[in-house]
């Protein structure tokens, strides 16, 4: 069961014509917003996202903190107000095993989840659950889920327990990284019996789509990394900090 201090703290968001997944960060007192690079691409600060609420899209200013570089598909602004509740929702990949599972949360093909009444205006989100399969360090550290994705989970947060089991008290969910993206469906070629490539009747080789059946995410601490070079978040009240 995913708890309110992960399904309360994603967001439907808005950039132009680009529409994806965001999901706030507390870190030292302050409150910040993560999403992928490509979701809010050519953002600058004193720009206005739109965010979902109350089933229309209202403007909200951001000033950027960080935006990843090269392959490191991420985002953090930080905005005019408090977005979330601070449930406590660490954000690290310590606990992290090969082989169990994760969830992820988001907004695929613009729909939402509904239940504004139990999340203050804001749609909840889309879950959908995949395995642990490999995380590749490097610039960035990469996680691979074994997962099916789909357009719109794009800047969503990658959740688990340490202990692999969803039923844990809420404190215990961890965000680990970010969906940035899921591989382009490879092109399998159709065949004969024998082992021949089937063409059609211009003489083009006919190929089925096959999804790949994985979702890609940049590790969470790229996001704090960025955090911490510039600490200009939401500040938080006194005595809240769900980090």
């Amino acid at each position: 069961m995913i708890t309110a201090n992960v399904l309360q703290r994603t967001f439907f968001i808005r950039f132009g014509k680009s529409t994806g997944t965001a999901f706030t960060i507390d870190n030292n007192s302050k409150q910040y917003l993560a999403t992928a690079r490509h979701v809010v691409n050519g953002i600058r600060s004193h720009d206005v996202i739109h965010v979902f609420h109350d089933r229309q899209w209202k403007e909200l200013a951001v000033q950027v903190v960080g935006i990843g570089e090269g392959e490191s598909d991420i985002t953090v602004l930080t905005t005019s107000l408090q977005l979330s509740p601070t449930y406590p929702l660490e954000p690290t990949t310590d606990g992290l095993a090969y082989g169990q599972q994760v969830y992820f949360l988001g907004f695929p093909f613009g729909w939402d989840g509904g239940a504004e009444d139990i999340s203050n205006g804001y749609p909840l989100p889309f879950v959908k659950s995949g395995v642990f399969s490999a995380m590749v360090s490097g610039d960035p550290t990469t996680i691979y889920l074994d997962a099916h994705g789909n357009k719109g989970f794009s800047g969503g947060p990658v959740v688990f327990v340490s202990d692999g089991r969803s039923t844990s008290p809420s404190h215990k969910f961890k965000v680990a990284g970010i969906v940035v993206n899921y591989p382009t469906p490879r092109i399998e070629p159709v065949v004969t019996p024998d082992g021949n490539q089937v063409f059609d009747q211009n003489n083009n080789p006919i190929g089925l789509l096959e999804n790949p059946g994985f979702v890609v995410a940049v590790a969470i601490r790229h996001a704090i990394d960025l955090i911490n070079q510039n600490p200009i978040g939401f500040p938080l009240p006194v005595g809240q900090d769900g980090s």
